[in-house]
């Protein structure tokens, strides 16, 4: 999400703003050429968008439903927190594998503690 004012074409960024949450709106005309633009979600827009703050797709794929501001479940919570452990204990790991060859190769150290 962009702050009003971050895009170069100004009709886009009117656009942004104005926009229905979950409406098309287009062709727009620019500068750059034509743009479709889909409001999916955005903050601080109480007049525009009432109590909801993005849409997301429905549970059959093809449906859409608003969520309101502030929901959020704690599945996914737990999910997001579980990704964000796994993946820095990833880059940790290959950090330090990346570290160890990069010394062996510089000829640092004799050898990797897996040798």
């Amino acid at each position: 999400m962009v702050p009003q004012g971050y895009c170069r074409a100004n009709e886009l960024d009117k656009a942004c703003f104005e926009v229905a949450l979950g409406d098309v709106a287009g062709p727009i005309e620019s500068e750059y050429g034509y743009h479709l633009l889909l409001v999916t979600e955005r903050t601080n827009c109480p007049k525009l968008d009432g109590r909801y703050t993005r849409i997301v797709r429905g549970d059959d794929g093809t449906s859409t439903k608003f969520v309101e501001r502030g929901t959020g479940s704690s599945e996914d919570l737990a999910k997001l927190t579980l990704q964000q452990v796994g993946f820095w204990l990833g880059v940790t790991f290959a950090g330090g594998a990346l570290a160890e060859i990069a010394a062996k190769a510089a000829y640092v150290v004799d050898t990797v503690p897996w040798e």
